[in-house]
């Protein structure tokens, strides 16, 4: 079974990261990092659910809060949305015809339609300062 991530796995991962920050040049995370971060979550969380997190694992789900953080800043920078971090984009009609098109010409963003994005702020600590949003 795959790896499952509770938000306290994933806060737990990234607050590692941020400690390891200064040492990645940037952000650029080198697999020693997620070795550490594997053995870190491993000793804190000794009864994961799903699949153990090795290092590829946390690897992995770098990349993919980094895509969820970089369509955040997508939605954000787009003008004629809102965004909230409790409610995401806010958009309550699926047929809504400007989120239809957007969706279309950037489908990462979709789980954002209703939902907030909880490791943000952290995130945006983690992120090089070239791709922060200017908010």
């Amino acid at each position: 079974p795959p790896a499952v991530w509770t938000k306290a796995e994933e806060t737990t991962f990234l607050e590692f990261l941020v400690l390891a920050f200064p040492s990645s040049g940037d952000g650029g995370f080198k697999m020693p990092t997620f070795n550490q971060a594997s053995i870190n979550l491993n000793e804190k969380y000794p009864h994961q659910r799903g699949a153990e997190k090795t290092s590829i694992v946390c690897k992995n789900k770098w990349t993919a809060l980094k895509k969820s953080y970089q369509s955040v800043v997508e939605i954000k920078c787009t003008s004629g949305f809102t965004w909230s971090d409790e409610q995401g984009a806010g958009i309550m009609d699926r047929k809504d015809n400007v989120w239809a098109r957007f969706t279309k010409a950037h489908p990462q963003v979709k789980p954002f339609m209703m939902k907030g994005f909880d490791h943000f702020n952290i995130m945006e600590e983690l992120m090089p300062s070239k791709l922060k949003g200017s908010h």
